[in-house]
């Protein structure tokens, strides 16, 4: 019995396979992300053996999924709206900005040119295709994986600890600090000659655009220490082996690419991990009871208030003065 399961199973994963593959041969090659999200795939099509396809499990999964979805596209808009308040005030939120490119730039080793030592152009294709798309999709693929192994919970604290949460703590940096991308310095301070690394990825390289202006911490590094932390959470290798050699690829990838400064990953994965501990305190919560404890107080409140001025009408709102 055991023996057909298992026959079933690895017939079920090489249909799989031979699925996803030939949708990788049909996509235009200009879809990279849809290209990269297919990829993410690879791990959660061998981790078969893990899923659970409970219909009230997938229902909640579903639900949360969309969710999740929901804020990010939130923490996109976001995102949007603080960049181009940033374009119309470069002084920063109440006129003050910390200046830190001196700093950064007076720390040994930290440009990791040394690291550009090591270029060539297919390791330079390589990091760009991770470095922009592992950023999007890569706590989404854990969310996927999550879906068909029945851990709906999971969902929500990816999506706490992800995007939503790092957007809206990262924003004092965006408004106070300002440190530009490697390349950039070497190119006004030493003379060279560096092209943009995301050339063609973005419509302008001048420094007036905020994206580049936001170094440290590095938030490509904080999203991929918390999908690396996650990963190692599960009991599935082929999940925790692909998540964290690629998401240390794609925090290697911000000081191969000339992007970041070597400071900017350190500050970045200690606010992912400090992200994740927050994410796990507010699913520790029991929110229910919480919720049902303050409904409680206020009636509690309402029915003191009523005995004191039993003759007096409880007012909830400014139309009850007419009655």
């Amino acid at each position: 019995m055991l023996t057909n399961y298992k026959k079933q199973a690895n017939r079920t994963v090489l249909y799989l396979l031979v699925g996803l593959l030939l949708c990788l041969l049909l996509v235009p090659s200009e879809w990279e992300r849809l290209q990269f999200l297919l990829l993410l795939l690879l791990p959660i099509i061998f981790s078969i053996k893990y899923f659970n396809l409970d219909r009230e499990q997938l229902k909640t999964s579903i639900r949360y999924l969309g969710l999740y979805i929901f804020f990010s596209l939130f923490t996109f808009v976001i995102h949007v709206l603080q960049l181009q308040w940033e374009l119309s005030n470069q002084n920063g939120l109440f006129g003050f900005k910390f200046y830190i490119d001196p700093l950064l730039s007076m720390i040994p080793y930290n440009d990791g040119v040394w690291l550009w030592q090591l270029s060539t152009p297919l390791l330079d294709r390589f990091f760009v295709y991770i470095y922009i798309h592992g950023f999007v999709f890569c706590i989404l693929g854990l969310c996927l994986y999550y879906l068909v192994t029945g851990q709906p919970r999971k969902i929500l604290l990816a999506m706490f600890a992800g995007h939503f949460l790092q957007y809206l703590l990262i924003l004092p940096f965006h408004f106070w600090v300002d440190g530009h991308q490697v390349w950039w310095i070497q190119n006004l301070w030493h003379g060279t000659n560096y092209t943009d690394p995301l050339l063609g990825y973005r419509t302008v390289s001048e420094p007036v655009i905020p994206s580049l202006n936001h170094v440290f911490p590095s938030m490509h590094t904080s999203i991929a220490t918390v999908t690396i932390l996650l990963a190692l959470r599960e009991s599935s290798k082929p999940i925790k082996y692909f998540y964290t050699f690629l998401n240390i690829g794609i925090i290697f990838s911000t000081v191969y690419l000339g992007i970041h400064w070597v400071i900017d990953l350190v500050g970045g994965a200690l606010f992912g991990f400090l992200t994740l501990k927050l994410a796990d305190k507010i699913m520790s919560i029991d929110w229910q009871q919480k919720w049902d404890h303050l409904e409680e107080k206020c009636l509690i409140l309402l029915e003191k208030d009523q005995l004191t001025s039993p003759n007096r009408f409880i007012r909830f709102l400014w139309w009850d003065d007419k009655q």
